[in-house]
């Protein structure tokens, strides 16, 4: 039986492999050209080494949706073929018991596991992770280097109660403006010939530091408005630190989220007595998440048997609608229980299975009903 062994696992295998490239052409291409067209209006100047990584980044996280679908779609697309062919009539003639058919298909289904089980656990938080550090966000622009936050001759929001204005000149800033507000209302007004950049994200209060050259300084006095009451002061040089905090302490949120961190850095949250129970529900719930996500081509497998043979169809069409059907009630059911992940008292960790253990009873109950004609 090695031979008939060998015909279906190839003929699911290789469907598989196709319907994986064109699932992962689909979700690379649409997620690139969104996060691209995005990542350009804030920086101008990438390049394709930056598209090509990106993509390279965005291949791994697709996989963890492609190659469940993937597999349930080659499933039901070569057992609805042997059915329609009358080839699965023949084995089952042969005194073929449908568990011995479907050996190779358990075999694949391990596989296929196997794969998502690494990617969903390992290597999608790791390209997670290394996205974000891509994005132009406005703590990476400023790391890699802090003149990338400032447009040329136009007026730079982005901190916090300060408006800026400069011309980029050979990595400095030229004819420097910089208004300091508070409630909208201005305190301070620098401006001077020069002002280098540079940043001090290891202090405690991380901040962007300013180098002026040649300053003409004017602060508000205690009475009056801004015009009437600044004083202005000329120094040779002058140094302003303008805070970050908050910059770095969304960016460490970021890269703390549940989705980004590594299966070791979630075993640490969930087992982390101090965090608060709905911090400790989410990554809990991102956990099962994963390891259910990683099964599901199991799933999958024991759903689409059945189903391929009795749909009894051979266009690839009815195969690939059937499959979408399949995979969009249980990715529904899925992202449902995922929403509740800061219900502590919902137990969502467990509501993640649900999609799980409905299929596979579905899946069980069919498959022994196929066996029994």
């Amino acid at each position: 039986m090695n031979l008939l062994d060998r015909y279906i696992a190839r003929q699911v295998f290789i469907s598989a492999i196709y319907a994986v490239a064109v699932i992962i052409i689909i979700l690379v291409l649409g997620n690139v050209f969104k996060e691209i067209l995005r990542e350009l209006a804030k920086r101008p100047d990438l390049d394709l080494f930056f598209v090509f990584k990106f993509i390279a980044l965005v291949i791994p996280i697709s996989l963890s949706l492609a190659i469940p679908f993937s597999f349930l779609t080659s499933i039901l697309l070569t057992f609805g073929r042997l059915s329609a062919d009358s080839e699965f009539v023949s084995m089952r003639m042969a005194g073929l018991s449908m568990t011995r058919i479907c050996v190779p298909v358990a075999i694949l289904a391990i596989f296929f596991t196997s794969i998502c089980a690494w990617v969903n656990l390992s290597i999608t938080p790791m390209a997670k992770m290394k996205m974000e550090g891509m994005k132009g966000s406005f703590i990476n622009m400023i790391s890699k280097d802090p003149m990338l936050i400032f447009p040329d001759k136009q007026v730079m929001t982005r901190l916090d109660d300060h408006l800026v204005y400069a011309e980029k000149v050979d990595g400095k800033l030229k004819n420097f403006q910089m208004v300091k507000m508070e409630d909208n209302v201005p305190q301070a007004l620098a401006i001077a010939k020069t002002a280098e950049v540079s940043v001090q994200l290891e202090k405690e209060d991380p901040e962007l530091v300013l180098d002026m050259m040649e300053v003409n300084l004017m602060l508000r006095g205690q009475e009056g408005d801004f015009m009437d009451s600044a004083q202005p002061v000329f120094m040779d040089e002058a140094t302003a630190g303008v805070s970050i905090a908050k910059f770095k302490q969304n960016a460490d949120e970021t890269l703390d989220k549940p989705d980004n961190i590594s299966l070791s850095r979630l075993y640490e949250k969930v087992g982390d007595r101090n965090l608060e129970p709905e911090m400790r529900a989410t990554y809990r719930t991102e956990l099962s998440m994963r390891m259910a996500f990683s099964v599901s081509c199991i799933t999958f497998a024991l759903v689409g048997v059945p189903l391929g043979i009795t749909a009894q169809r051979r266009e690839s069409t009815a195969g690939f609608v059937l499959s979408m059907v399949i995979a969009v009630v249980y990715y529904v059911m899925l992202t449902f229980a995922k929403m509740m992940r800061e219900n502590e008292e919902l137990y969502p960790h467990l509501l993640v299975w649900v999609p799980n253990v409905l299929f596979l009873s579905l899946g069980i109950y069919m498959f022994w009903k196929l066996s029994q004609k």
